[in-house]
C-alpha cells in the first residue's frame, strides 16, 4: 500500500504518525485517506487513533494543533507534541517524516494492507 508521511512525532516509548492513503479509488471518505497511528516502541504494535476532532488554540503566542481521538488526544506545534494516551501524558517530538525508522514503515504497510 503506497502511502505518504504528513506527521511524525516520536521518543523512546511512542510514535505517532499521520499518513494519508494513495492510489484509493476516487470517492473514497477522509477516514479511508488519512488515519493517525500509534506504535509502541516496546510491544512493537501499530494501532489506529480513532480520529474524533480537530481545532487549534494558541498558547503563550504559540499556535498549538490539536487532535481529539476517541482513546487519545495530540497536541502539537512545529517542535514537539504531548500526546495523552490512557490518562498519561507523553512529550514527544516533531520529528521529519524522513527519519520514519524502516520498522514502523514496515509495519504501516502491513497495516494498511
Amino acid at each position: 500500500m503506497n502511502y505518504t508521511t504528513l506527521y511524525y512525532f516520536m521518543n523512546e516509548k511512542h510514535s505517532v504518525i499521520e499518513v494519508k492513503v494513495n492510489d484509493l479509488p476516487e470517492g473514497a471518505s477522509k477516514e479511508e485517506e488519512y488515519k493517525w497511528l500509534h506504535f509502541s516502541n516496546e510491544k512493537k504494535e501499530i494501532q489506529q487513533l480513532h480520529f474524533v476532532s480537530q481545532g487549534e488554540e494558541m498558547v503563550n503566542n504559540n499556535k498549538m494543533n490539536i487532535r481529539v481521538f476517541k482513546n487519545a488526544e495530540i497536541r502539537f506545534d512545529t517542535a514537539f507534541a504531548k500526546l495523552m494516551l490512557e490518562d498519561e501524558g507523553h512529550i514527544l517530538m516533531n520529528s521529519s517524516q524522513e527519519l520514519l525508522p524502516t520498522e514502523i514503515d514496515t509495519k504501516i504497510i502491513d497495516f494498511l494492507s
